[in-house]
């Protein structure tokens, strides 16, 4: 009944004009008063054709000599109207200023907390987050990235300050007495290595070599080796046994007995080195800048870093895999205790505030420009009957009364007219 109320108010004006129209000429209606009523008809009707032509004329083109130049505005103007919009929206509706307005009065955090706090948003959250860190994942061992961070280490390696702290931490442990463990489990190494059977062949075999080694010096040291060897008074084999068993007896005790003199001797001399290498001495400090040189370049041709990042990029994709493994457990109960410390920490929703208003803020700024794009090209996608049909859609119901009230309008003013002119007889 809307979309058709402006043809039936025409139709009705056309109707009563043409009834009474025909009563007045048959004579049937003579009384002057009649003339009025035909008037406002006749008005009503002039009124309401007025006014379809102009609602006819903003979307369609109405073949009539002269005047049809004039009609079919939309389409004839579609490019200044286009341009139009795009300038009421990017430069008045949706300016920057008017949204960063907007936005300072929206409590962003709360809303995004609010949305955490639902079991099945957290879920969906927690997944999105997880489907992001696994194709982060997958380029781990990317040959650029490996590259890009050999280099970093390399660089930060090369740099790195290692004397101070390594220094100080020896010195710390060695009067802390935190150093003993590896004493034991160095002696226990030690017991383990004179004890086996190629060490006591090695003993041997050097005890033989210094014995020649010392009868080449002259012909009467030749000649008491010699001697002592054939009369049984030196014995290679019982030579090593002995050196054996009382390097074993000197390990256990400096095992057992913290003040060992042998131990004593070490840690001072640790302690000694530690605070060389506080000091910058230059031999000590060398030594750990060997140490660095030689470690990158072991990095460098064993390919270190990308076996490391090879097996760092599988397990943290199998830690990845489902919700129950330990790295994702851990992450869902440090996701909810962030969300409920976040929630009672007031002072940091203002802060998440005003960076989420910030730099949607600068986005907008940079990036404004687009909002009138995305209008102008969504206008431009439609052809000329697209464009008539979703406008008409959207205002041409409420233009029906543009033609009701012409027709009303137009019948009002005819009977005032009238009403006058008979007066004035």
């Amino acid at each position: 009944m809307k979309n058709n109320l402006g043809f039936t108010s025409l139709l009705i004006a056309f109707s009563g004009l043409l009834v009474f129209e025909v009563l007045i000429y048959m004579e049937i209606l003579t009384h002057s008063g009649w003339h009025i009523v035909k008037a406002g008809f006749e008005a009503a009707t002039i009124g309401g054709v007025a006014d379809w032509f102009a609602v006819r004329a903003l979307f369609h083109e109405i073949p009539i000599p002269f005047i049809r130049k004039h009609t079919n505005i939309i389409v004839k103007n579609r490019e200044k109207m286009t341009e139009g919009i795009v300038d009421l929206v990017t430069n008045e509706w949706l300016s920057p200023e008017v949204i960063s307005e907007k936005l300072n009065e929206v409590d962003i955090a709360s809303a995004i907390l609010e949305f955490l706090q639902n079991p099945e948003s957290q879920q969906k959250s927690i997944g999105f987050i997880r489907e992001i860190a696994l194709k982060l994942t997958t380029e781990l061992d990317h040959p650029e990235f490996v590259a890009t961070l050999q280099k970093m280490l390399n660089s930060q390696i090369t740099n790195l300050d290692l004397a101070s702290p390594i220094g100080n931490y020896l010195e710390k442990a060695v009067n802390n007495g935190e150093h003993h463990k590896l004493w034991e489990l160095l002696i226990e190494a030690s017991e383990k290595s004179i004890n086996n059977a190629e060490t006591k062949e090695l003993i041997l075999s050097k005890l033989e070599e210094a014995i020649k080694e010392y009868g080449e010096q002259g012909f009467f040291k030749k000649t008491t080796m010699f001697l002592a060897q054939k009369t049984g008074g030196l014995n290679i084999n019982s030579l090593t046994a002995e050196l054996l068993f009382k390097t074993n007896e000197m390990l256990v005790e400096a095992k057992e007995n913290p003040q060992h003199p042998i131990r004593i001797k070490f840690d001072d001399w640790i302690i000694e080195f530690a605070q060389n290498l506080v000091n910058g001495r230059e031999n000590e400090v060398l030594i750990l800048d060997n140490i660095k040189t030689k470690l990158i370049a072991y990095m460098e041709t064993e390919q270190t870093v990308q076996n490391l990042v090879r097996k760092f990029k599988q397990t943290f994709a199998s830690q990845l895999d489902t919700d129950d493994t330990p790295l994702m457990q851990f992450f869902k109960t440090n996701f909810n205790r962030i969300v409920l410390d976040l929630q009672n920490d007031k002072e940091a929703q203002r802060k998440i505030n005003t960076w989420i208003t910030e730099s949607i803020s600068a986005l907008l700024t940079k990036f404004h420009s687009e909002i009138g794009n995305m209008v102008r090209s969504s206008m431009i996608k439609l052809n000329n009957e697209e464009l008539v049909e979703q406008i008409e859609g959207k205002v041409g119901s409420d233009l029906q009364y543009i033609r009701l009230n012409g027709a009303v309008v137009g019948g009002m003013v005819g009977v005032l007219l009238a009403t006058a002119k008979l007066l004035l007889q």
